[in-house]
């Protein structure tokens, strides 16, 4: 079996990893700032950690893994990119919690946020690209791919009702004279 490093799947994964790895750098700068620096307890200084990291992974996630553009979608995206971030630092809490009591130093405190949040990665990546993604495609065939990427309950909103493009299916079923009836989001207006 031969690993192909250029298939869409690997090069997702591996700019998600590149992704991950802004959001470790941000989180444990923050994590060490707060725990070592200000002296603050583990679980405030690992949730705070936690807020700040997810910032940039979810930017650069979106942006560039996934190739999102346009507004955010909050059910299609962001909640369920929130969601999967808070079950990490659930876990992670546990996780720096019992580093804290057993050890109370910055190298355990910082192991174990690490150490909770990877147990979660791989789910995490995979419940994105192929369970999310893939079953918005095959809800909405007609929908490219790239809209479909919008996200789960974005992706299946495409009904030109609040600004969003209409599906291919809708202009062959409604004529190309009905589309001029959409209204434009406010994004959109000038």
């Amino acid at each position: 079996m031969v690993l192909d490093l250029r298939s869409p799947t690997i090069v997702k994964l591996l700019k998600y990893s590149s992704a991950s790895f802004a959001g470790l750098v941000v989180g444990q700068s923050v994590l060490a700032l707060f725990y070592t620096g200000l002296g603050w307890a583990a679980i405030p200084s690992n949730l705070v950690s936690v807020t700040i990291g997810a910032i940039p992974n979810y930017a650069i996630n979106r942006y560039w893994t996934w190739h999102q553009t346009g507004k955010n979608r909050l059910w299609g995206e962001v909640v369920p990119f929130w969601v999967m971030s808070f079950l990490g630092m659930v876990l992670s809490l546990f996780t720096v919690a019992y580093a804290e009591d057993r050890w109370g130093t910055g190298l355990a405190i910082a192991l174990a946020q690490v150490a909770g949040f990877g147990v979660l990665w791989l789910a995490k990546f995979l419940i994105l690209d192929k369970v999310m993604w893939k079953i918005v495609h095959e809800m909405q065939p007609d929908v490219a791919i790239d809209e479909a990427r919008a996200g789960l309950v974005g992706a299946l909103s495409l009904d030109g009702s609040d600004g969003e493009p209409r599906t291919p299916e809708q202009h062959r079923t409604n004529g190309a004279s009905s589309s001029s009836t959409v209204e434009p989001s406010p994004a959109d207006r000038p």
